[in-house]
């Protein structure tokens, strides 16, 4: 068949309430054209076949289409309290503007993790568990993370601050664990290990700036643009990523770091070009030895 004949017949099957079948057909569909309309209708039929994980994944595709409407926000909502993904589904419903649907959406988000806390209350202490030890081989952190995910909220907040002042985190890991925490708009305050100088901070998530929003980032990234953009694209694409990953080290606190963001740059070319470093002065030293902590952290990500 092709791609129309395909959709014609997605369309009939959705039509005719044949799930299964639907979302097979629209999933091949969905291959040649990754739209956001084919995107919806796809994750309709994966829904309503009850392969929510799938439906989940594919929405987060398209996510700002499924928070535009109270309908699409419904849709994607389904998918992930039925995938069990709880603390997704409360960021999703952050991401939106407060509403009554706001308050429906909450109180069945609620009633899922009330009723899982019943009927897998074993499971989720074991997860719990897991995450309170995430301090175990970075490469397992990541698969705690996500299973961490599968947490009520309450479980999840009072794991996560144990997990902020762990020392022998990753500290990426603790940025994750925060950056959570801020998508949840959590209006508490929490203790954090931070990268420099294995400083103590005290933070409220809910007012902190999204990575890379913040004024000092934002004067790196152009600095790095202003110096390689028109120069030589393969490297300033190159450093871009790895400036990204840096300010994720950084966060939330940049701008205790970053003091100079045209130096910072010069460092992080002269760094990763094996150039030599003959710091100026104190401030650019500091500097270069975080930059090089950090990629000391990096590296240990891929031991």
């Amino acid at each position: 068949m092709t791609i129309a004949e395909t959709q014609l017949a997605a369309e009939q099957a959705s039509r005719a309430q044949d799930w299964s079948k639907a979302a097979s057909l629209w999933e091949q569909v969905y291959q040649a054209q990754q739209t956001a309309p084919v995107n919806y209708e796809l994750v309709q039929a994966l829904v309503a076949d009850q392969q929510y994980v799938a439906a989940a994944n594919y929405a987060s595709e398209f996510e700002a289409q499924y928070l535009a409407t109270d309908a699409a926000a419904d849709l994607y909502l389904n998918a992930l309290v039925a995938n069990h993904d709880f603390i997704s589904a409360h960021i999703m419903i952050k991401a939106r503007p407060t509403s009554a649907w706001t308050t429906a959406a909450n109180t069945t988000l609620k009633a899922a993790e009330s009723t899982a806390e019943r009927t897998l209350g074993s499971t989720l202490t074991t997860t719990m568990r897991h995450f309170y030890h995430l301090s175990e081989p970075v490469q397992k952190q990541v698969a705690g993370l996500q299973a961490a995910r599968h947490l009520p909220y309450e479980r999840y907040l009072t794991a996560a601050k144990f997990l902020l002042v762990d020392p022998f985190l990753h500290p990426l890991t603790r940025v994750e664990v925060l950056y959570t925490l801020y998508q949840l708009q959590v209006s508490e305050t929490v203790k954090m290990q931070w990268l420099l100088d294995e400083k103590m901070l005290t933070l409220c998530p809910a007012k902190l700036v999204a990575l890379g929003q913040d004024e000092t980032s934002k004067a790196v990234y152009h600095a790095l643009k202003v110096r390689l953009g028109n120069q030589d694209v393969f490297l300033y694409e190159s450093l871009r990523e790895l400036l990204q990953l840096q300010l994720m080290y950084l966060y939330p606190c940049a701008a205790q770091v970053i003091t100079d963001s045209t130096a910072w740059i010069d460092l992080l070319i002269s760094l990763q070009t094996g150039q030599t470093i003959t710091p100026s002065d104190d401030q650019t030293e500091k500097m270069m030895k975080i930059q090089q902590k950090i990629q000391q952290f990096s590296l240990d990500l891929q031991s």
